[in-house]
């Protein structure tokens, strides 16, 4: 993985004098845990940031020392406390994701799937909101859980809010570090091309055999998208022709709703 910490660059072309380098390595190396990733040794932290490992071992040192990095067995760590209260601040300042539990809830409960609100970061999207059914479902995500932009329904539903030359310009980005990318562009763009035409996206089985997913971006203000809104479920009772059907209609809906809330005109802060 390319290391992220290249200081910025000003209107000349010059380093960003007002760009802390070290800050940025730190928050590189916190930005490699996740729910599937809980625990991560130095050496693979260096391998995943692209930093030498002793600069890895003394951002790391300095963070087990604050309480934002907590060592486990071995040589390897997780995140500790003052990370979570990050999140959490995080997630308040995104007063749309809590709007949006009690309609997605009843998405969730109306047609046994999961429904979820994604935002990007990076080339990556968070899932800020997500509700289930009692229904069993293949996958079961929550919130903070990340997933790659490219390469998943909730991404495709975002990125179908984009004109075609800014999801051009994200395409270009994050493909180079998306090893699915290739395998998956096709249906990608066939996905696009039917949101252009139904104003949503499916996604049939393309990440993950017997899962469906419906998928549509929610936009703001100036008409920009801001999450993408999806609901998913077991293709064995999610069909293609169910999820057009019964289930579009009511997440569109859902999303202008959304899109027309006090919380929406308050604004995305990610």
């Amino acid at each position: 993985m390319t290391a992220r910490h290249t200081p910025r660059r000003g209107a000349a072309d010059e380093p960003d004098r007002q760009f802390v380098t070290a800050l940025a390595r730190g928050l590189d190396i916190l930005g490699c845990f996740s729910a599937s990733r809980p625990e991560i040794g130095g050496t693979q932290l260096a391998a995943m940031t692209g930093l030498p490992q002793p600069t890895v071992w003394r951002l790391c040192y300095t963070m087990v020392r604050l309480g934002y990095l907590v060592p486990v067995s071995g040589d390897k760590l997780r995140p500790g406390i003052p990370v979570l209260k990050l999140g959490r601040a995080a997630l308040a300042s995104i007063p749309l994701a809590e709007a949006a539990r009690a309609p997605m809830q009843a998405i969730a409960n109306r047609f046994g799937s999961a429904s979820g609100m994604g935002a990007r970061d990076g080339g990556r999207m968070v899932f800020v909101q997500r509700c289930l059914s009692e229904a069993q479902l293949v996958m079961n995500l929550r919130v903070g859980a990340r997933l790659p932009l490219l390469t998943s329904a909730v991404g495709w539903g975002l990125l179908a809010g984009f004109d075609q030359g800014a999801r051009d310009a994200l395409i270009a980005e994050y493909a180079p570090a998306d090893p699915r990318w290739p395998e998956v562009r096709t249906a990608f763009h066939k996905a696009m091309a039917s949101y252009a035409k139904d104003g949503f996206i499916l996604n049939l089985g393309v990440f993950h055999s017997g899962y469906n997913t419906v998928a549509v971006p929610v936009r703001g203000l100036d008409r920009r998208p801001l999450f993408g809104l999806s609901c998913a479920g077991s293709a064995s009772t999610h069909s293609a022709a169910f999820l057009r059907g019964e289930v579009a209609p009511v997440l569109l809906a859902t999303a202008r709703t959304l899109e027309q809330s006090p919380e929406a005109q308050r604004g995305h802060t990610s």
